[in-house]
């Protein structure tokens, strides 16, 4: 019986080769169990299920080389090692294949010739930043072959090594993240490798700066021991964590060739607000813990203090100020808004901005405003502002910008081709519940076989939860859980601006709700795209039953990753910021990034490959 025709095995060869899928008799796993097998003996691990790793942790990383001497070493004068490391949809390569998950633990199994034996070892990953894996474990050289010891061993898990992501999943390029103090220093450095007493930059001459891309660290030598020179970092991220509320920051050093130096670093920092000084530890090497003892004692130390603005407020903004309306006031996402000041950090276009308003129109609803980048770049824009529910406002900065204040910026075609920025509250005083009531089922309509699950939840009105299916076996491929932060209706569809308990992100559907029994669902991206018609663009769901009675619920735990499609429950990317400090041109309307777009799974195509590849062996044994 023919199965798949000659056609569409062509198109699933192709689509293989484009996503470089090569499958060969080493690469396959064999998880058949003989009558033989199964008599040897029961401390001898067979695999026979699998876990998933979700889409955020997939892609390409460098890890440092860390043996006996690395860690009694300060690295001084030697080269830094390092080993790549690949985590795909199901395994670490270099570790083994996801066998089992444990809460938070994974188990990872790894075969060496006898498919008796296996090499079991327990694992914990903990997404730091975007571009940050920390992995916990028992120790990387050692493994068990009973399964029961391997679970025992997660209990002993130590940090072992920061991973430090070098491609995104599907061969993509990196993605910076937008450095955590932004502007213009001067600064002062010592490096602690005993070879001197004195410091070796004593003064604040040298200067630090993130101009005008805010993902890279420029920093200038002047002044000190050594003969003037300069180094670029690029910011892979930061996070808290570190003593005394102090938070680590990662960094690759830009230099092709960097010598003995680490190419990429791991420091402390904090900000002191009544010194006005932030101080920056690295250590010796690139795991977080050589050398490094918190933010003012490592390997290598700066002094940071701001640069003095030479440049004065506008005598016009000083004498016409405005205030920002009262129910907008206070901390949000990425902003701040006090009086008539609203800051504003662009995490997606690397810019930080400071509005002032100077004038208001509509009631209190869009403002002339005087913006300020972190560059110290300034110009006249217009700011238009709305309050979509308790918990969520919107923004969106004009097209057109001036250097000097003109209400002509806020004319509606300077406004009209510019995305909304969708906020948060940080400190709710309410919950908001979330739009539908009840359980709703439907097919995804962009990937073929696989059923969605939408319900809510009687008690906490503000949960809702999200499971993909196989639709015809009912296996569980991925489950969520969202918390509805506020919704809208606008333009006959309704707005639910949510965050995603897993990843701590937020997301944005647009749907259309038929009756009680019928509605349509699409993903809308991190700031609530328009233009999206649900009903032909969308997934259509149908009421299956009402809404659970139980408040309890796990953490959801992406359990197989799903094809590449045309998001309809999942994260986008965020537009680039329409603002522009070019009073010359009109600045280009935002799109999704591509890096974003790649951040998919890859189910089918797995299953089919496997289904291929079972295939050809046969036909070579035959």
């Amino acid at each position: 019986m023919t199965l798949i025709s000659f056609n569409m095995i062509d198109k699933i060869i192709l689509f293989m080769i484009f996503y470089g899928v090569v499958c060969s008799p080493t690469n396959v796993v064999d998880s058949s169990v003989s009558e033989d097998e199964a008599a040897d003996d029961k401390n001898s691990t067979k695999l026979t299920s699998r876990c998933y790793f979700p889409a955020e942790f997939q892609g390409e990383f460098l890890m440092q080389v860390m043996d006996d001497y690395s860690r009694r070493s300060n690295h001084a004068g030697e080269p830094i090692q390092y080993s790549q490391v690949n985590i795909t949809y199901d395994a670490i390569p270099v570790w083994g294949y996801c066998y089992k998950r444990v809460g938070s633990n994974v188990l990872l199994i790894d075969r060496y010739g006898d498919q008796n034996s296996a090499c079991i070892r327990c694992f914990q990953l903990k997404r730091r930043a975007r571009n940050i894996i920390e992995v916990f474990s028992e120790g990387l050289n050692k493994c068990y072959t009973n399964e029961d010891l391997a679970l025992e061993s997660c209990s002993k898990l130590n940090s072992t090594s920061i991973l430090y992501r070098t491609q995104e999943i599907g061969g993509q390029e990196l993605r910076y993240e937008f450095c955590p103090f932004a502007g213009n220093y001067h600064f002062k450095y010592n490096i602690n490798d005993g070879s001197e007493e004195k410091t070796e930059c004593s003064s604040f001459t040298s200067d630090l700066d993130n101009c005008p891309d805010g993902s890279m660290f420029h920093l200038q030598f002047k002044r000190c021991s050594f003969e003037n020179h300069d180094i670029t970092f690029s910011c892979l991220g930061s996070w808290p964590g570190g003593p005394n509320g102090s938070r680590y920051i990662a960094l690759r050093d830009n230099q092709k060739e960097a010598g003995n130096q680490p190419q990429y670093r791991c420091g402390l920092y904090h900000t002191d607000n009544k010194r006005g000084k932030t101080y920056l530890a690295f250590g010796s090497d690139s795991s977080c813990t050589n050398n490094l003892i918190n933010s003012t004692f490592g390997y290598e130390t700066l002094v940071l203090t701001r640069s003095i603005n030479r440049k004065k407020i506008p005598e016009y903004v000083s004498s016409h100020l405005s205030s920002f309306p009262k129910w907008a006031q206070g901390e949000w996402e990425q902003t701040i808004i006090s009086n008539g000041t609203m800051t504003y950090n662009d995490l997606n276009g690397y810019h930080s901005f400071t509005f002032v308003a100077v004038d208001s129109y509509d009631g209190g609803m869009t403002y002339g405003v005087y913006s300020k980048d972190h560059c110290e770049q300034e110009a006249y824009v217009c700011l238009m502002m709305r309050q979509r529910s308790e918990n969520v406002l919107e923004f969106k900065i004009g097209t057109i910008s001036s250097p000097v204040y003109s209400r002509h910026l806020c004319e509606e075609p300077n406004l009209d081709q510019s995305h909304w920025m969708t906020q948060a509250r940080l400190e709710r005083v309410v919950e908001s519940p979330c739009p539908i009531t009840g359980r709703y089922s439907g097919r995804i309509p962009d990937l073929p076989g696989t059923c969605a699950a939408l319900s809510s939840n009687c008690i906490t009105k503000e949960i809702m939860y999200y499971r993909v299916t196989d639709c015809d076996t009912g296996e569980l491929l991925e489950e969520r859980t969202y918390l509805c932060l506020g919704q809208w209706e606008e333009n006959g569809v309704m707005y639910t601006y949510t965050m995603r308990n897993d990843t701590n992100t937020n997301e944005c559907f647009v749907g259309l709700i038929i009756n009680d029994e019928e509605i349509y669902i699409k993903e809308a991206g991190e700031h609530c795209l328009r233009n999206i018609n649900p009903r032909t663009e969308g997934m259509r769901l149908s009421k299956i039953g009402h809404c659970y009675a139980d408040s309890s619920s796990s953490d959801p735990s992406p359990l197989r990753p799903l094809v590449p499609h045309n998001p309809v429950m999942r994260l986008s990317s965020t537009p680039r910021s329409d603002i522009s400090m070019d009073t010359t041109k009109t600045p280009s309307r935002g799109a999704p990034s591509t890096a974003s777009k790649m951040k998919i799974h890859r189910f089918h195509t797995i299953l089919i490959t496997t289904l291929i590849c079972i295939g050809i062996i046969k036909t070579i044994h035959e």
